[in-house]
């Protein structure tokens, strides 16, 4: 005898019902297995593997390197290698240092990542730093608002596969006898070190591996913000707004936040009585590095200097004049034009632009006269470039007299910025 089964759009519009109630009860009755001793079965890992691999293709689409941004610089490589060191290292080592044994018992556990690097796009490298990955145990970056960061950990990446273990070891670990304990000691340093509290001197051993212990930055020039000599009480400001997440960054917050307060003030202390050294001499270099533009986009430094502008040009006498100063954009600068603005800006102002001249603050006699100021004089054109345009988004916080910032950056335009930190970078300390 044959049956007719009849299927109406009433039992149809029940399925979904009927398999969501399903779903809750099996996942309600607390048997499945969410051990990581038990694994995954393989169509599942199958699935979440591929899952993953298409997710990260697909969400990385509009993501490309910055125009002009060369993923080889010397500067970007040694700017992310500490961080790797202490933020990536642990999980997936390094040239010359093994994973964990507990990561092979992690589900997925995490890979070296040598091997793996040329596999993914730079843009898929970007959103893995940036987003990090769901239920993985790889964490995002502290902070979505400092591309720079990003770019300079996707340079690394790069280099990753062909870097010997010395060669980690100098980028990373602050030289040879480095290591995650911090950078090796100089034995003419050990009886200075000797006045430090019994936490500090580890801590600033492991500052000295990006820093090194004089605090102009190790590896290539450039690669790191002068700290030395700076006002103390504006580096301890610092190193708290790092630490608490009021000043956003996703290499310093990792650092500074392991550390108590009277830690971070101790560093402090050690790094404002070193000496910053001099200025940098010889031709204007080509820009390097990676800094943030419009829309907290990353870019080039020096990126308002046009592909029609020429490289070089006489030494300038009036070369401030090319241009209306209060204009929102003005022709491509030459790297002489845009230094000579910036000399304008630091020394005497824009008032048509309402800025006044920055060494009324920044110089001696303003730092002597409120030590929250920072100097100016001797810091990498990047940096300086960046921390304007974070003010400029109100992305930037710091010390008690982080908000005086906002007003001028808001006021200034990207040339502006750029001749600025191309000025202050020439500068002597």
């Amino acid at each position: 005898m044959k049956r007719t089964i009849t299927i109406t759009w009433t039992c149809l519009a029940l399925l979904p019902v009927l398999g969501a109630a399903g779903a809750l009860l099996v996942g309600g009755s607390g048997l499945v297995s969410i051990a990581a001793s038990s694994g995954h079965f393989a169509p599942v890992e199958w699935f979440l593997h591929w899952t993953f691999n298409r997710a990260v293709s697909t969400q990385s689409l509009p993501i490309k390197v910055p125009d002009g941004v060369d993923l080889k610089d010397p500067v970007l490589i040694q700017r992310a290698a500490g961080h790797f060191a202490s933020g990536c290292a642990p999980c997936h080592g390094g040239p010359g240092e093994l994973q964990s044994p507990l990561t092979s018992y992690m589900v997925p556990p995490p890979p070296r990542l040598e091997a793996r690097i040329g596999e993914w796009k730079d843009r898929e490298l970007y959103w893995l730093g940036l987003h990090g990955i769901k239920y993985s145990g790889m964490p995002s970056w502290t902070t979505q608002t400092r591309p720079d960061e990003i770019w300079s950990l996707v340079a690394f990446l790069r280099a990753l596969p062909d870097m010997t273990p010395e060669t980690y070891a100098d980028l990373a670990l602050g030289g040879a006898g480095g290591g995650m304990g911090g950078a090796p000691v100089p034995a003419a340093l050990k009886p200075a070190l000797a006045g430090l509290g019994q936490k500090s001197v580890p801590a600033l051993a492991d500052c000295a591996r990006c820093h090194g212990y004089d605090g102009r930055g190790r590896g290539a020039a450039g690669s790191f913000p002068n700290i030395a000599g700076q006002p103390e009480a504006y580096l301890a400001e610092t190193l708290i707004a790092y630490a608490n997440g009021t000043r956003e960054s996703g290499i310093m917050t990792p650092a500074a936040g392991i550390h108590d307060q009277a830690v971070l003030r101790e560093l402090a202390a050690w790094y404002a009585s070193q000496d910053p050294g001099p200025a940098a001499g010889g031709d204007i270099p080509p820009p390097s590095g990676v800094t943030i533009g419009y829309e907290g986009a990353a870019r080039l430094p020096r990126g308002s200097v046009g592909p029609s502008a020429p490289a070089t040009e006489p030494a300038a006498t009036g070369s401030a004049a090319e241009v209306d100063h209060a204009a929102a954009h003005g022709p491509p600068y030459s790297p002489s034009g845009l230094l000579d603005l910036g000399r304008r800006i630091a020394e005497e102002g824009l008032p048509e632009r309402k800025l006044a001249a920055c060494d009324t603050c920044h110089g001696a006699a303003g730092r002597e006269e409120n030590p929250h100021y920072p100097r100016l004089a001797g810091q990498p054109e990047w940096f300086i470039a960046t921390q304007l345009q974070l003010w400029k988004d109100e992305h930037r916080g710091g010390t008690p007299f982080n908000h005086v910032m906002i007003p001028i950056a808001t006021n200034m335009t990207e040339e502006q910025i750029d001749a600025l930190a191309l000025w202050y970078s020439r500068a002597a300390p």
